[in-house]
């Protein structure tokens, strides 16, 4: 079995009394379901949240570059002109 599977299901066990359904209305199983797809869900969206920062990391950097890269070529016009 594997190592998060085995996590899981002590995650699972170690939960408060109070947290449980009513056993009549939902299974067991159902209720570790959809606790593991909670927990799958938080991990993909701090992921996203990741990615979001690094692409405005990039897009930060992309935008710098062509910002110094026209200021580079506005210089060489003035320098041109100015001679």
């Amino acid at each position: 079995m594997p190592e998060e599977t085995i996590k899981e299901i002590a995650a699972t066990s170690e939960q408060s009394p109070g947290s449980m359904p009513p056993r009549g209305l939902v299974s067991q199983e159902f209720f570790f379901l959809l606790q593991r797809i909670d927990r799958l869900d938080e991990k993909l969206s701090a992921r996203m949240d990741k990615m979001d920062d690094k692409l405005n990391n990039i897009r930060l950097w992309a935008i710098s570059t062509v910002v110094a890269i026209l200021v580079g070529f506005i210089g060489v016009i003035a320098t041109l002109i100015n001679h």
